[in-house]
C-alpha cells in the first residue's frame, strides 16, 4: 500500500474572513477583527490514540484493508484510548449521496471497536486527486456536502456521542477556493445531522500547523481543531520507497536531534548510500542535510513550532481544543533510537500543550510493531515494539535527548 505521505505540499494563502471582537493584529499593525471562539466542551475528548492505515478503494474492500476484532483488542491492550479509521468517500458515493448498499463495511469497522468499548474517530479520507476535485469544483463540492450529510446521519443513527467523533476531511488543500469558506459549510452540514457528536476540523496546507493557524474557528464548543505533523520530512520520511524522486529510498541514518556539527560528522556516510547517478541526487541530498542541520531540530525546536498553536489559540480566547490527527516516523532506514527519541520528544511537546494525538500507525507502513512483524498482517503475528510504546506513553524510556 502506498501511504498518504505521497501528498504534495501546497502552500496556500488563506484570507481569513472574521467575526468577533476587535483585537490588535498579530503582526503588531492596525487593529483587526478575528474570531474569538467558544471554549471547548466536548462530547468525546480524545487524548492518546492510534490510526489504522487501511484505506479501502473498493466495496467490498481489498482483503489487506480489513482488520479484525483481534486487532482492536491488541490496540486496546497496548494502552491506546481510541482508534481512528479511514473512510474513502469515492467508492461510497452514488449520484452524490451515500450509497446505503455499501455502508456495511463502515458499520463493520466501527462495530469492531464499539464491541471493545473503544471510541472511534471516523476520518473522511479522500484520495488525493478526488480530494482536489471536491475542494476546487463548486458543483462537486455541493455533491460532497450531500454525501457528508448522509454519512453524518448514518453515523449518528448507529453510534452515540461517547462512541464516535467525525473528522470532516483529512489533510485538506485548496488551490482555487478559500478553505475558510468551504470548511464552515462542511461543519454546518455535519452539525445538522450530528447535533451532539464531536466534530473535528482542520487547517488548509495539507493539514499542517501553518494552515491551522490561518483557520477561522466556528461558533461551536463541541469541536476539535486538528493538524498533522511529519516535520522535518528529511527525518520522518527517510527511506521512503514510495516517494519521488527515488532518491528518498536511499536516505538513511539521518540523525535526531540535528545540528550543523552532527550533520557534518555524519554527512559523508549518509551520502555514500546514494547512487552516483543521477548526478544531481547527491547534491540534492547534501542540500537537504545542510538545511536540516542548520535548523537544529531538537525538542526546543519542536516546542517552538508547536507553540504557534498555543499563540493562535490564545488570540481566539484560549479555549479551543487542538488535536494532532496523526504523526509518525518511517522506520526502515532511521536508527531506532533516534526514531524513538523523536517520537518521545514530539509526544511530550504535544502533551505539554494539552494536545491529544493519534499515532500513525498501527501495523501498516508506519508501524508500532517490531521489524519482524509483517505489515498489514494478522494481530496474532504482530509483536508490539515496547520501546516505541515507552516513547508514546512515557513509562520506561530513559534515553536522554
Amino acid at each position: 500500500m502506498i501511504p498518504k505521505q505521497t501528498r504534495i505540499m501546497v502552500a496556500a494563502f488563506i484570507a481569513v474572513a472574521a467575526w468577533g471582537s476587535p483585537v490588535r493584529a498579530e503582526s503588531g499593525g492596525e487593529p483587526s477583527t478575528i474570531n474569538l471562539a467558544p471554549a471547548a466542551h466536548l462530547a468525546l475528548d480524545l487524548n492518546r490514540g492510534i490510526c489504522i492505515d487501511r484505506q479501502f478503494r473498493a466495496i467490498p474492500p481489498e482483503p489487506g484493508m480489513r482488520f479484525t476484532r483481534e486487532d482492536i483488542q491488541l490496540i486496546k491492550a497496548m494502552g491506546f484510548e481510541f482508534v481512528k479509521v479511514l473512510v474513502n468517500p469515492e467508492p461510497l458515493m452514488l449520484d452524490g449521496h451515500l450509497d446505503e448498499a455499501k455502508t456495511g463495511y463502515v458499520r463493520e469497522m466501527v462495530d469492531l471497536a464499539a464491541a471493545e468499548q473503544l471510541p472511534v474517530v471516523v476520518c473522511i479520507h479522500p484520495e488525493w486527486e478526488f480530494k482536489k476535485s471536491i475542494l476546487d469544483d463548486p458543483a462537486k463540492f455541493a455533491e460532497f456536502l450531500t454525501f457528508l450529510e448522509d454519512t453524518a446521519h448514518f453515523l449518528a443513527g448507529h453510534w452515540g456521542p461517547k462512541q464516535l467523533a467525525l473528522q470532516l476531511m483529512t489533510e485538506p488543500v485548496v488551490e482555487k477556493a478559500n478553505w475558510n469558506d468551504l470548511q464552515p459549510r462542511m461543519w454546518e452540514t455535519a452539525r445538522r445531522a450530528m447535533p451532539e457528536h464531536t466534530l473535528i476540523l482542520a487547517g488548509d496546507q495539507v493539514g499542517k500547523i501553518d494552515g491551522l493557524i490561518t483557520t477561522k474557528p466556528v461558533n461551536d464548543a463541541n469541536v476539535m481543531y486538528s493538524f498533522t505533523f511529519y516535520d522535518p520530512f528529511v527525518l520522518t520520511l527517510q527511506g521512503g520507497e514510495w516517494l519521488t524522486p527515488k532518491l528518498w529510498s536511499f536516505l538513511g541514518t539521518i540523525p535526531y536531534p540535528s545540528s550543523p556539527e552532527i550533520i557534518a560528522e555524519r554527512k559523508a556516510a549518509i551520502l555514500e548510500r546514494i547512487p552516483a547517478e543521477p548526478a544531481d541526487w547527491r547534491a540534492a541530498a547534501d542540500g537537504m542535510l545542510t538545511e536540516y542541520g542548520n535548523a537544529r531540530w531538537n525538542k526546543d525546536k519542536l516546542a517552538a513550532y508547536v507553540g504557534k498553536l498555543a499563540a493562535w489559540n490564545a488570540s481566539r480566547g484560549g479555549g479551543l481544543k487542538i488535536w494532532c490527527a496523526e504523526f509518525g516516523c518511517y522506520q526502515r532506514t532511521i536508527d531506532p533510537e533516534d526514531r524513538r527519541r523523536f517520537i518521545r520528544d514530539l509526544r511530550e511537546t504535544f502533551e505539554a500543550n494539552h494536545i491529544g494525538w493519534a499515532y500513525w500507525s498501527y501495523n501498516e507502513t508506519f508501524t508500532i510493531m517490531t521489524p519482524d512483524s509483517p505489515p498489514f498482517g494478522p494481530a496474532k503475528n504482530a509483536t508490539p515494539d515496547m520501546k516505541m510504546l515507552d516513547a508514546l506513553f512515557g513509562t520506561r524510556l530513559s534515553n536522554s535527548k
